[in-house]
């Protein structure tokens, strides 16, 4: 687009000549490598899914069922393997 709309029309042209603003010098941060960005996405903490329902009563069943059912399997493969 070569052409300036604001060229025909001179009130206009004139109103918008009489604002200036002055953007003030924001530091930028160097961008990231990609690499940079995989390792800081990697070492990012996760959020435990399970959280709720652990620090509940009922969460209390979430951490023993899986040490008493490693047992029951333990004793069953011992009993009928011996």
């Amino acid at each position: 687009m070569k052409m300036d709309p604001f060229k025909k029309d001179h009130y206009l042209r004139s109103k918008l000549d009489e604002y200036h603003v002055e953007v003030p010098d924001f530091p930028m941060k160097p961008k990231a490598k990609r690499w940079e960005r995989f390792i800081n996405l990697l070492a990012s903490p996760a959020k435990n899914p399970l959280e709720p329902l652990i620090t509940t009563a009922n969460g209390s069943a979430l951490v023993i069922v899986p040490i008493a059912g490693t047992a029951a399997i333990t004793l069953i493969q011992i009993l009928f393997f011996l």
